[in-house]
């Protein structure tokens, strides 16, 4: 689905983080290092895109925020705007993670690759196959650009984007030069959670934390940017939980179309509640396991979605708050489980440990299996509960 040229105004979106930055830059205080924080999806790369904007502006505007106070956004027009828009400002460095590569040829097609994806749109969430880290050379070779004089009247700017993919000494060589920043650089990195760096890295940090976006605003973006209608475009909003790059995402898949990753979630959801565990781990190993990292945490993030949604209904018994409505009836179908004992803590913990072992590359099919036995474990406890209630 080809976007239009229409941009999510992430400042909008993101009140509360941008007020720090505003205030910092009207202050004529800005830090030499942020540290942008919350879950991925809610516009870390965006946001950094605007910041950056408003450094180099040449013609700020001013603005009031939602409680009367007075900020300030950059004018989106002059010269340097429309360069970072473009993603061709020559004062703007990113570090991103990579996959494994044998030669620099193969590093730098990867980044233009990645810079190309968030050139077209800034919330889009990366799909890698493999795991991701950044590296040493990278790092490198960002402080060699950096010991250039700085082109007057700029302000460069340096992200570490998903920080904590960072290997140990490409970490290292951020915190020598965390601890003495170039002249006329603001450094940002980002990630999920400030505790997943280095102590000493948090603590030379302004931290700015981004949070969930409201579901009007990114439904309102989807129906204007990619022309979803209005329906499609509040069911992917609905499903994002409030992570407009998570939106980005559903916008381009159809929910019911049979081979997406999300009908093969749901498939597999399914599966977990059936007598016998033969056709699960078959569909697992045959579908799941052999799909890229990026899909498997997609189905497993939406396990966790729909795990939410039926201990909902169970406590609730109210179909009129789940996030996943259109599996609305088949949820409630599943539901009753979730009345007893702590299924939706077990299931929801047991995941997480899951997707925590997967991002440090474990091996993927060892790791699928082991989660599909503790799910079906705690789901058969769960239908004891029920069965002698």
């Amino acid at each position: 689905m080809k976007p239009s040229d229409n941009q999510f105004d992430i400042i909008a979106a993101q009140p509360r983080a941008w007020s720090i930055l505003s205030r910092s830059f009207l202050n004529d205080r800005v830090a030499s290092t942020y540290l942008f924080s919350g879950p991925y999806g809610a516009g870390h790369w965006a946001m950094t895109l605007a910041f950056t904007s408003l450094l180099n502006c040449e013609q700020p505007i001013d603005d009031i925020d939602g409680e009367g106070n007075r900020t300030v956004r950059p004018c989106r027009v002059c010269r340097h705007c429309r360069a970072i828009a473009h993603g061709n400002f020559e004062g703007f460095f990113p570090v991103v993670p990579l996959q494994p590569y044998k030669k620099d040829p193969e590093r730098y097609d990867q980044i233009n690759a990645y810079l190309e994806r968030r050139r077209d749109e800034p919330l889009a969430l990366p799909n890698e196959e493999k795991s991701v880290y950044i590296r040493i050379e990278t790092a490198v070779d960002i402080k060699h650009r950096l010991s250039r004089r700085a082109t007057e009247g700029q302000t460069r700017v340096v992200l570490f984007d998903r920080m904590e993919r960072a290997r140990p000494d490409a970490a290292d060589s951020l915190l020598k030069m965390i601890e003495e920043p170039p002249p006329r650089t603001v450094i940002i990195l980002t990630a999920e959670r400030p505790d997943s760096l280095l102590p000493t890295i948090q603590s030379r940090a302004q931290m700015v934390r981004l949070s969930r976006v409201p579901e009007k605003l990114i439904s309102g973006y989807l129906q204007e940017r990619y022309e979803l209608s209005e329906r499609r475009a509040i069911l992917a909003a609905r499903l994002s939980e409030g992570l407009p790059g998570r939106a980005v995402l559903l916008a381009d898949v159809d929910a019911t179309e049979e081979g997406s990753t999300r009908s093969l979630g749901w498939l597999i959801f399914k599966l977990l509640f059936q007598p016998g565990g033969g056709e699960v781990m078959q569909v697992v190993y045959e579908q799941l396991a052999s799909r890229g990292l990026g899909d498997i945490e997609q189905v497993l993030e939406l396990w966790q979605s729909l795990i939410r949604d039926c201990a909902y209904y169970a406590v609730v018994g109210d179909g009129s708050g789940l996030t996943n409505v259109d599996f609305e009836e088949r949820l409630i179908a599943l539901s009753r489980p979730f009345e007893f004992g702590s299924l939706a803590e077990e299931m929801t913990a047991e995941i997480k440990n899951t997707l925590a072992d997967l991002r440090r590359n474990v091996h993927i099919h060892t790791a699928l299996a082991a989660l599909v036995i503790k799910l079906r474990s705690a789901i058969r406890r769960a239908e004891h509960g029920a069965a002698v209630a």
